[in-house]
């Protein structure tokens, strides 16, 4: 059991070597210090840059998709690829257990898009690609994708509501509030399609891409239209991440449906996963550079720090410290020194992330409070292997020649 005695005088000579102003205690504490904050700042803007970055490439939509493969669940029975809308259920199972992942159901047919009523200056119809899907959710699948001001359809509706392109809009001369009708073509419908639905228009939907073309109506609405109930051509998803958690994710969702094609838009998974693999890997090298540098500047610290001290270190073996006890104080020293650098350059680096995040991205990051025990928990390590380096010098001192000033 310790003696109560040497502890107290142990306390007693680390705070003194810690609280006397040293010009090499001081370096090495500001070493300590804006090494930590540099490190904070990274770690901030990292974590902030991925989760712009995510956002960004959120707009380009959905990065895997479900499609029919062979198996029961593929009918053809319609002249067209459709699998049966109960694999919905185990998609948003996997999704619930994943968490952060959309999944949508989408249903494409080609219908003849009229204008209600008729305009004989314009064409009497038009055949378009119909998506049948969940209007609520395009946007969240899609937030690059541009709606005009929707009209309040919240009360009773006697039709239902659809979505139609910016191309189509104008060659038609319709746009929110009108009304049109969808009839499915003799080639594309299936047994027992309906001869028609109509239907008023909510938005009209920018997108810049082929979806310019299309008319979107609920799922439901479209099913009954071609005639196939309970059916759907494929299912759009988003998985968060990077590319080595997407893959992962389409390796289990494979396994999970076997019956089921998983395709991933390689475009979108493989840029997005590049752009945070350089970013990642450029945090890992400046860090790297900034340790390595941090410890050989802590090393001459230390290194200063017992040559200074040398008389002190040989009073202490006169009176029967051994090479240990020393070494523990010195220790003792360098992790106050890295507690306290880690600490202050953890709030400084988040002010420094805060601020050029701020000025240079417009982005407003939040502090990423993970990142405080392992900033410390690094500048605590980089003391203690800085403290360990001069313990040559330490046991080469003999009490009695230093004390007689030689």
């Amino acid at each position: 059991m310790p003696d109560p005695i040497q502890g107290s005088l142990f306390f007693r000579l680390w705070w003194r070597s810690v609280s006397v102003k040293r010009p090499q205690a001081a370096l090495g504490l500001l070493s300590l210090l804006v090494g930590a904050a540099v490190m904070s700042m990274l770690l901030h803007l990292y974590g902030g840059v991925r989760r712009k970055m995510t956002q960004e490439f959120r707009a380009y939509g959905s990065n895997v998709v479900l499609a029919p493969g062979s198996s029961p669940s593929s009918d053809s029975t319609t002249g067209s690829d459709v699998m049966d809308q109960a694999v919905m259920g185990l998609v948003q199972k996997f999704a619930r257990q994943r968490g952060g992942v959309i999944a949508l159901p989408v249903l494409y047919g080609v219908v003849r898009l009229k204008r209600i009523p008729p305009d004989p200056r314009l064409p009497e119809f038009e055949n378009v690609v119909a998506v049948g899907t969940d209007l609520a959710g395009l946007s969240g699948m899609n937030p690059g994708w541009r709606e005009s001001k929707a009209r309040d359809y919240s009360g009773p509706l006697l039709l239902p509501v659809c979505v139609v392109g910016a191309r189509i809009a104008p060659r038609l001369h319709i746009g929110s509030g009108d009304t049109i009708d969808l009839e499915p073509l003799a080639s594309s419908s299936g047994t027992g399609a309906d001869d028609g639905a109509t239907c008023h228009i909510a938005s009209v939907l920018t997108t810049g891409s082929s979806e310019d073309d299309q008319v979107f109506l609920p799922l439901e609405e479209l099913q009954r239209l071609m005639g196939m109930t309970g059916k759907i051509s494929l299912v759009q998803l988003r998985f968060p991440g990077e590319m080595g958690e997407v893959e992962s994710s389409i390796r289990d969702l494979s396994k999970a449906l076997p019956g089921v094609d998983v395709r991933p838009i390689l475009q979108i998974v493989y840029s997005e996963g590049r752009v945070l693999g350089v970013i990642r890997w450029f945090l890992l090298s400046v860090t790297a550079l900034i340790l390595v540098i941090i410890i050989i500047c802590l090393m001459a610290t230390m290194t200063a720090i017992v040559l200074e001290r040398r008389k002190d270190i040989g009073v202490m073996k006169a009176l029967g410290a051994s090479d240990l006890q020393v070494m523990r104080l010195f220790l003792a020293e360098g992790a106050a020194l890295g507690m306290v650098g880690g600490c202050a350059g953890f709030f400084l680096g988040s002010f420094w992330a805060w601020g050029l995040a701020h000025h240079l991205f417009g982005v407003t990051l939040n502090v990423i409070w993970w990142t405080l025990p392992l900033v410390c928990g690094l500048t605590v390590l980089l003391g203690l292997g800085a403290a360990v380096f001069p313990v040559r010098i330490l046991r080469a001192i003999q009490p009695g020649v230093v004390l007689k000033g030689e």
